[in-house]
This record gives structure tokens, C-alpha cells and sequence, in this order.
């Protein structure tokens, strides 16, 4: 029975690297496609590999990742969606190429302080994880484009999130939000603003009406809305009510 299991393990070993041998290189670097592999963890092959300029792990069953991520110092995408991961490591701050970090479908809680290391980032999305709130360190993401926290359990706003000053596309779908940071005005480049179904947010800040690039707000019915935004509204904002 033992040399049974033995073996077993030992073709799971070998089907992984059966998957890594035929990983094709592109011409900016050596893109990695292990989706839906059924993957518990990363092969370690992987995580040595510091050409790996993306990296696609979506719908596998990884639970955790290793601090041995932070190895991959030219990782410009990583996608880790519907897996069951429960946290993201300290050392995810070491990659700092990444431009596209996608962790959407998991179980994951908090974030490190360290993910605000990642200054090359573009764009974040941590839809469906477990979320109740962010770390203050999310203002040092100063080319954050998109970020989406669509149902999470988030609680609060850091005023920080304000310093994300390329922020143009900001999710929040179905939280527990009271209210949004007071400087609103300083995400002067903010296009879309998703706010429906986010608990008990009462009234939007009239910094708002200081993002002159908005054009698209979601939100519940109960919400008040600013003079001022009704009044962007028959130019170039179109309100959609929850």
C-alpha cells in the first residue's frame, strides 16, 4: 500500500513538471499558463524562474502562497483567481514590475502592508475575497488605475485611498461602506465610481463634485446625492440608482 502511495505522489510531481516543460516563452519574456491544473501548490520550478514575465494560476486549489513569490523580481502579471487562497505573503512588496494583480474569488481577509510596495501596479482586483478593510499603505499606489472590491466585507475606507491619484475606475459593490474618504477631490481622474449595495452609506462627500472626470456613479436609492452632482449630471455624468 505505501509503495502505491509513493508512486502516486511521484506521478503528481511528474504531471507537474509535465505542465512546466511545455510553458512557451513569449518574445518580452516567459509567460506561464497553469489554469485549471488542480494545482495545490506552486511547483517550485516556478517560483525559481526569474524570467517569468506572467504568470496565469486562475481555478486551481491553491490554499496559500509562498513567500518564494517574491523571487520573481520581472513578474509583470499574476493572476491567482478562484483558487481558496487565504492570505497573500509579506514578500508580495519584492515584485515590484507587477503591473496587474488579480486575486478575484478567494478567501482572502487582510492584505500585507507590503502590497503597497508594489508602485508599478496598474491594476488590482480582489473582488468575492473576505475583505473588511485595507491597509493605509494602499495610498502608495500612485499609478492604480482599477481597483475592485465588489463583495467583500469591507467596513471602512482608509482617507489614504484618496492618494491613489490615478485612480480612474473604483469598485465597491456590496460592502458595509458608512461613508467615503472626506478628499475625494483628489482622485481628479476618477471616471467610474460603483457604490451599490454597500451597506449603510447615507450621503456621498461634496468632494466628490470635485472629480471633474466623472462620468459613471452607481449607488442605492436612499443615498443623497450632492446638488452639485445632480447638476454634473446633465453633462457628462450619467447617475445609475440600485
Amino acid at each position: 500500500m505505501s509503495k502505491v502511495l509513493v508512486l502516486l505522489g511521484l506521478l503528481s510531481v511528474l504531471g507537474s513538471c509535465a505542465y512546466i516543460k511545455d510553458i512557451p516563452y513569449s518574445k518580452r519574456g516567459r509567460v506561464v499558463n497553469l489554469q485549471r491544473k488542480g494545482l495545490t501548490e506552486i511547483p517550485q520550478e516556478i517560483l525559481q524562474d526569474t524570467t517569468i514575465t506572467v504568470l496565469r494560476l486562475y481555478g486551481n486549489r491553491l490554499d496559500s502562497i509562498p513567500e518564494e513569490i517574491g523571487n520573481l523580481k520581472n513578474l509583470e502579471k499574476l493572476f491567482l483567481g478562484r483558487n481558496d487562497i487565504k492570505s497573500l505573503p509579506a514578500s508580495i512588496g519584492n515584485l515590484k514590475k507587477l503591473r496587474i494583480l488579480s486575486v478575484q474569488y478567494n478567501e482572502i481577509d487582510s492584505l500585507p502592508d507590503e502590497i503597497g510596495d508594489l508602485t508599478a501596479l496598474q491594476q488590482l482586483s480582489l473582488n468575492q475575497n473576505e475583505l473588511r478593510s485595507l491597509p493605509e499603505t494602499i495610498g502608495n499606489l500612485k499609478n492604480l488605475e482599477l481597483l475592485e472590491l465588489n463583495f467583500n466585507w469591507l467596513e471602512s475606507l482608509p482617507e489614504t485611498l484618496t492618494d491613489c491619484e490615478s485612480l480612474k475606475f473604483l469598485h465597491l459593490n456590496r460592502n458595509l461602506i458608512p461613508s467615503l474618504p472626506q478628499n475625494m477631490q483628489d482622485l481628479k481622474y476618477l471616471r467610474e465610481l460603483h457604490l451599490a449595495n454597500s451597506g449603510p452609506m447615507i450621503d456621498l462627500p461634496e468632494s466628490t463634485c470635485q472629480c471633474r472626470k466623472l462620468e459613471y456613479l452607481e449607488i442605492d436609492r436612499g443615498v443623497l446625492v450632492p446638488q452639485c452632482l445632480l447638476v454634473m449630471q446633465t453633462t457628462i455624468l450619467r447617475i445609475v440608482l440600485r
